[in-house]
């Protein structure tokens, strides 16, 4: 075992924290992208769902279209008759 001044000795105490504060940091730094489980890669990112298809309404026929329906189904009705 060496004697040290006291000097010597304090310099020696701050070189050890200073390398013990370098050694922290650099240990920080490393383990810090590995904080949320290092195991776990990237999430992929989510897809976009393209917009609902809305539903459209029926359009009401038109009165004619209405008129003319019950004729046609009368000349069916008539032609099945006489088949």
């Amino acid at each position: 075992m060496t004697t040290k001044t006291i000097s010597e000795y304090l310099e020696d105490e701050r070189q050890k924290s200073k390398d013990d504060q370098v050694r922290i940091e650099a240990e920080a730094a490393r383990i810090q992208p590995l904080r949320h489980g290092h195991h776990r890669t990237a999430k992929q990112p989510a897809r976009e769902l393209s917009s609902p298809v809305k539903a459209t309404r029926k359009k009401k026929q038109t009165t004619t279209v209405r008129k003319k329906l019950p004729i046609v189904l009368k000349t069916v009705k008539k032609a099945r008759k006489i088949a």
